[in-house]
């Protein structure tokens, strides 16, 4: 189902969610599930967050407080530190934006980024010379099969897209992300 967003409108997580859930159907109609994987791997690790732990002012006890190193001004931070403060990594789930763009960004690296290493690969191939070699004209992307335990899974780029295509996505791409950074 279509996810109709007035320009004025800014997406909620309900609307976010069914853009997700459509790139997701659009990626496995593809044949694309591998990308998936991908996908709900980085989503299940989060994001990660850098943190000052320190002791909390006034406090009795050994209590400690988390705060975000990018809520923490410059000259704080360093105070914090000299004062025996530490910086943790902590991670958090991924918000429903933070979802949608990762979704488009695999997808945009797919199918415009890709493609151009491609190119300069074969371009470097090419250029070497070699008479005793043959040709190589395709490049397949195989998975890491330590990482996935499949290695079924491949990616050509043969089917390149015209310039005028490339371009015409490239600003699709673009609008989808200003759309949801909204």
């Amino acid at each position: 189902m279509p996810v109709h967003v007035r320009p004025e409108d800014k997406m909620n997580a309900l609307e976010m969610r069914e853009v997700e859930d459509l790139l997701r159907d659009l990626i496995r109609s593809a044949g694309l599930d591998w990308l998936i994987d991908e996908l709900d791997e980085a989503i299940s690790t989060g994001v990660a967050e850098e943190k000052l732990l320190q002791r909390r002012r006034g406090a009795s006890t050994e209590e400690y407080e988390a705060l975000a190193v990018a809520d923490v001004g410059t000259d704080s931070f360093h105070r914090s530190l000299k004062r025996g403060a530490s910086v943790v990594v902590t991670t958090r789930p991924m918000n429903a934006r933070e979802r949608t763009e990762l979704h488009l960004d695999a997808l945009r690296r797919l199918f415009l980024e890709l493609p151009e290493i491609e190119r300069a690969t074969l371009k470097i191939m090419g250029a070497e010379g070699d008479s005793h070699r043959a040709p190589v004209r395709s490049i397949r992307f195989v998975p890491d099969e330590e990482l996935t335990g499949r290695r079924d899974q491949t990616h050509e780029v043969a089917s390149r897209l015209p310039e005028d295509a490339r371009a015409h996505l490239q600003n699709l791409f673009r609008d989808a992300h200003e759309e949801i950074s909204r």
